[in-house]
């Protein structure tokens, strides 16, 4: 045993070796952490840090402490750790403000809410372990030693408990009892745990509570041993009584987790969303209210891009594979963890998306997480050193982004031939470990996957294969890094762009990835809110919401453009014109959002009856852009700009009118007097969009071959045209149609033959897995 203990009283906190050592220790670490990106100042991701550094600091302090004490009741252990839990969390929230103050508060209110639901209340439980820590240590030989140990092991376990979780369900968000919550995603910037982190809390609450209660009415016998209430006390059975009742709410808790959100299972998940169906490799979950051919037709979609993954890759992958499909991200962040963010689990061959028309725009991206799982590496099956345990995530993301690529007008190797001009593309290397979470993930993705489809191309799908399985991409080319990036660049120097490629590509790849924004979380919950507001029409409050946002970012432009264009909507129509034009004419400002406020304007110049300036910045900005469907859209309002019919439609379905919002109901009963008024390639196209975006495929098929019949309004159009008509074709299972389209698209007339390759190679990819038997 330690020579040190004895009998002295307890000392203040300013005075207790152990609990000093603790605050300096608390101090120097999270005022460290605080010069890292997003951690400056009171937020998520501070109270995260907080959360695993000081509720263990605030264990090891009391447990060292106490264990040298002699004669202290229970009560005052408890009690002392408690407070010592508190003092140390105003440690770290008062370096939290210190930052705060040195780069700007983002959101104080919300900010030190985050930090009391999180590492506030977790210090005060690990002050109250350490407390129980020093019962334990109290007698041993090694007394500190062991109150480090048992100090640190309550909090790492609870952790890796939160790790099992994490791999043994779907979900990839943990409540921790010290940590407080953990989102599990990077890329989602609104953190909400919602009422599930206050029922959370309240539970841990009761067990501080329950802990104090009991510890009242324990004590001390001569050799310091706790001792059990003294019989006849009805105080002390009144107290311990109400202990063991706050202790059982904990228990409660625990065990209603999955109703009150803290925790689901596969089995929760599918049992929430009530529909099930299987095929020969495919088990879909979705929600019940989907209709039976809907249904049907997500199960086919993931037979049919199964299939092409495992093409691709050469390989096959599990012999089944569950999709989860939510009815929106907000369930899907609810049930599983992750909002905008599409997640797999290669290791549980399971994947987890929102609901979306036929052919699903993601899907395939991460069944290609699952089939690489076939010859990933270690428990997650994925790419990376240390036998799978540390993750290559650009190897990651980069084979799933070449196997199953977008259908942007550009393809990746012209993205990122475009980056190449602008000097802003990254040494392989970099993207290829850590440095692709550096970057904007719109732009580290189109890297990995150009580079991959470059590596396989150039070395085969075997050789691929071999790196994500831990292979030394060196060794396997026979090349170093630095030669790998040149050949890459040199590759990427055989295409040619125009101009508008590089203005669109720096504004879509220099925007800064969520570490490098200034408050990402505090802006885009405001304009999320504020975009909620503005669709109920509570414009004065979104308009507050949004100059909120652009008091804590002027250069949010997006946040101006939005502000903009609702002002010019339903609100102050001068001033709406005024932040419009002060980010299309701001040369510093993203083009994307200069462009975007262009058009806005060309909204309000239509509406308002300017009909031939409508028309000409509708037609400037379709020469202009780069995104295939902005640029057909554009395109479609130019139209209805000088023709009276169109108009109409085209109002009532994309812009609504002057205080008022879109509406499909008055657009499609224009669309009806437009198209029965003559032969309307461009109204019978609308018709039949509109009717796939509701899944009415058959009837889609007739309104697009009335406008097949005759010429396309403009060469966008008439790729688009094309690819509905294909989809329309493979979702009802019409091969001889199918094989229309096919010829259709590699015909010298084609439209596809002016894109620039990315629509093309994405409605090949749909055609060929389409046909495959």
């Amino acid at each position: 045993m330690d020579s040190d203990v004895d009998s002295a009283p307890v000392t203040s906190l300013f005075r207790s070796r152990p609990q000093v050592v603790a605050g300096v220790f608390v101090a120097v670490a999270m005022f460290g952490i605080g010069f890292l990106p997003l951690f400056g100042g009171p937020g998520y991701e501070h109270a995260l840090a907080s959360g695993l550094v000081v509720p263990s600091a605030a264990a090891i302090a009391t447990g060292v402490e106490l264990s040298r004490i002699r004669g202290l009741s229970p009560l005052a252990c408890v009690s002392r750790g408690a407070i010592a839990g508190l003092w140390l969390a105003t440690i770290a929230f008062a370096t939290a403000l210190i930052h705060g103050f040195r780069v700007g508060l983002c959101d104080l209110r919300g900010g030190a809410f985050d930090f009391v639901l999180g590492a506030g209340i977790g210090s005060v439980l690990g002050g109250v372990w350490g407390a129980v820590v020093a019962e334990f240590a109290r007698r041993r030989k090694r007394r500190r030693l062991a109150c480090v140990f048992l100090g640190i092991g309550l909090p790492l376990g609870c952790a890796l408990f939160s790790v099992g979780r994490f791999y043994t369900s779907p979900i990839i968000f943990a409540f921790d009892p010290f940590v407080g919550y953990f989102s599990g995603t990077l890329y989602d910037t609104v953190i909400d745990a919602g009422g599930a982190l206050l029922t959370y809390r309240a539970s841990t609450l009761a067990t501080i509570a329950g802990a104090l209660l009991l510890a009242s009415v324990l004590s001390r016998d001569a050799d310091d041993r706790i001792r059990g209430p003294v019989r006849g006390d009805c105080g002390a059975l009144a107290r311990g009584a109400l202990g063991a009742i706050a202790l059982t709410i904990t228990v409660v808790v625990t065990l209603l987790g999955a109703k009150l959100g803290h925790w689901q299972t596969s089995s929760t998940i599918a049992r929430e969303l009530g529909g099930a169906r299987s095929g020969a490799r495919c088990d879909v979950i979705f929600p019940d209210s989907m209709r039976p051919e809907e249904a049907a037709l997500l199960l086919k979609d993931c037979e049919e891009e199964l299939a092409s993954v495992e093409t691709y890759l050469g390989v096959r992958g599990p012999d089944r594979v569950t999709a989860f499909f939510f009815r929106d991200s907000a369930e899907k962040k609810r049930l599983m963890g992750a909002a905008d963010t599409y997640i797999a689990k290669p290791w549980r061959h399971e994947v987890y998306l929102q609901v979306a028309p036929y052919p699903h725009p993601v899907l395939g991206h991460e069944l290609a997480h699952v089939v690489s799982g076939s010859f990933g590496r270690g428990p997650f099956r994925i790419a990376g050193g240390a036998r799978g345990f540390w993750p290559n995530p650009g190897l990651i993301e980069g084979m799933a982004v070449a196997t199953s690529p977008d259908d942007d007008e550009l393809t990746d190797a012209q993205w990122a031939r475009a980056m190449l001009d602008l000097k802003i593309l990254p040494p392989m290397k970099d993207v290829f470990g850590f440095g692709f979470l550096g970057a904007n993930a719109s732009k580290s993705y189109t890297i990995a996957g150009a580079f991959v489809r470059f590596f396989v191309d150039r070395w085969g799908i075997e050789a691929m294969r071999a790196w994500y399985g831990g292979g030394d991409v060196e060794k396997l080319t026979q090349l170093r890094w630095d030669q790998l990036d040149v050949a890459f660049r040199a590759e990427l120097a055989k295409y040619t762009l125009s101009p508008e490629a590089s203005a669109f590509a720096k504004a879509k790849f220099e925007r800064p990835s969520v570490f490098g924004r200034k408050c990402p979380h505090a802006i885009d919950a405001l304009k999320r809110e504020a975009s909620r507001c503005e669709a109920q029409k509570q414009i004065a409050r979104a308009t507050t919401l949004y100059d909120q946002a652009l008091d804590r970012d002027s250069h949010d432009f997006g946040a101006r453009t939005q502000l903009g264009a609702m002002l010019a909507r339903y609100g102050d129509a001068e001033r709406g014109r005024r932040e419009l034009h002060t980010v299309a004419d701001d040369a510093q400002a993203p083009m994307t959002w200069r462009e975007r406020s262009r058009e806005a304007l060309a909204d309000d110049d239509l509406l308002a009856g300017r009909f031939d300036a409508a028309a000409e910045a509708y037609s400037g900005l379709a020469s202009r852009s780069l995104d295939e469907d902005i640029g057909r859209t554009l395109e479609v309002k130019a139209i209805a700009a000088t023709d009276l019919p169109a108009r109409r439609a085209v109002e009532a379905l994309l812009l609504g009118g002057p205080g008022r919002a879109p509406d499909t109901f008055v657009g499609a009963l224009w669309l009806g007097v437009w198209s029965n008024q003559g032969t309307n390639a461009l109204a019978d196209y609308l018709i039949g969009k509109n009717l796939a975006q509701h899944g009415w495929h058959s009837l889609t098929a007739s309104f697009l071959d009335r406008a097949l019949a005759s010429p396309a309004t403009t060469p966008r159009v008439g790729r688009e045209l094309l690819r509905q008509r294909a989809i329309a074709a493979c979702a009802l299972g019409d091969m001889a149609q199918v094989g229309r389209v096919r010829a259709a698209v590699r015909a010298e007339s084609s439209p596809f033959r002016a894109s620039a390759g990315g629509r093309l190679e994405s409605i090949e990819r749909l055609l060929a897995r389409c046909i495959a038997p």
